[in-house]
């Protein structure tokens, strides 16, 4: 049996996108330090503090809508499994936010990249930033065919530096399961197992 959470598709995306830009902000902040000065790193602090004091509002939104469907939990205490009308739905509108978001950060790199007013090693900084992007979007694709692959054809992949989310249409996860999971992205990322998340999602 499985603990069942109601989470809020919605807000569980905008989340994902608040974190990414908030992410981007940061970046823009210290890339541009030295040539705009203090004015700038002010107002990428200042937006970075918004979004993170709206990610707080939000995060709590979902805490009180887990709590307040207590009532409705089911199964083993430990294991969340989210629950959805459309699983195909969720992974699909996953992987579009997953894509716009990394399109707008590879378009913010790039024009880094070509702005004549910014020095070689800024520049530099930024190619370096595209490369580990361009790569990430590599090992998710990769993990996703293999899982898809193994059976497990409704995945969305989201990998950072060190860690990996999964969120996969499954009724059921065995420990099998997530062990030929968790093989997989350890084979194609390096990524340790510990540091792997796997979220079930139900019809």
């Amino acid at each position: 049996m499985k603990r069942v959470f109601k989470k809020n598709q919605i807000i569980i995306a905008a989340l994902a996108v608040m974190i990414a830009v908030a992410g981007y902000l940061n970046y823009s902040g210290k890339i541009f330090h030295e040539k705009d000065g203090g004015a700038e790193e002010a107002n990428a602090d200042l937006a970075n503090q918004e979004l993170l004091d709206i990610s707080e509002e939000d995060i709590e939104t979902v805490g009180d809508e887990i709590a307040s469907n207590d009532s409705d939990v089911e199964g083993t205490p430990g294991e969340a499994v989210l629950t959805n009308g459309s699983a195909e739905t969720t992974v699909a509108q996953a992987k579009v936010t997953r894509e716009q978001v990394r399109a707008q950060n590879k378009e913010t790199l790039q024009a880094i990249i070509d702005n004549t007013n910014l020095s070689e090693s800024e520049k530099q900084e930024a190619v370096s930033q595209l490369v580990q992007m361009t790569q990430i979007a590599e090992q998710e694709a990769a993990v996703e065919t293999m899982m898809a692959s193994k059976g497990f054809s409704e995945a969305v992949v989201s990998i950072d530096a060190d860690s990996a989310d999964i969120v996969v249409k499954a009724e059921e996860l065995t420990d099998a399961n997530r062990a030929q999971i968790e093989d997989i992205v350890t084979r194609k990322t390096k990524i340790a197992p510990q540091n792997i998340v796997i979220t079930p999602i139900r019809e």
